[in-house]
């Protein structure tokens, strides 16, 4: 009985690699969409998708606490914006003040979006930061970041 099972194994081995030999495998070919494959339709929808998984994502996280007095709160997206809103708990400052300070920011806010978001800025998704006043929940400054206003990264060498 155990012959006759090794047996019948044995030939059914045989057989699959008798019709493995006569019908070759495909070797893998992946295929990336290169510019010339997309429309602009396609790629904008494309972009909408990943605006809408990123929102869903990150909101998960939140709130999330960026330094003693920032709290990274919301995220929202518009088309392929997307819209980051943080809290600011200054204390007894006022909007004005909180308003003049974030002016002086604004320059480096922008430089650590560009970098710290390439890989959106990119592929054509804009980011705007928004700071809001804790107690008031009065915007206080707002940097948008997209392709225009972020230098392109030079490949490292």
């Amino acid at each position: 009985m155990i012959k006759i099972s090794h047996i019948a194994l044995a030939l059914a081995v045989l057989g699959l690699t008798a019709q493995a030999q006569t019908q070759p495998i495909k070797p893998f070919n992946p295929q990336i969409q290169t510019g010339g494959d997309l429309t602009i339709d396609k790629l904008r929808q494309q972009n909408l998708t990943v605006v809408k998984k990123a929102v869903e994502g990150i909101r998960l996280t939140l709130p999330q606490k960026v330094d003693p007095f920032t709290q990274f709160v919301a995220i929202d997206s518009n088309g392929t914006r997307l819209i980051y809103t943080f809290a600011v708990d200054a204390g007894p400052k006022t909007d004005e003040a909180l308003r003049a300070k974030g002016k002086k920011m604004a320059p480096r806010v922008l430089k650590g979006m560009c970098g710290s978001a390439d890989r959106f800025i990119q592929a054509d998704i804009a980011l705007t930061y928004r700071y809001v006043n804790k107690a008031t929940q009065t915007e206080i400054l707002r940097v948008d970041a997209d392709k225009k206003l972020c230098p392109e990264k030079k490949p490292n060498k």
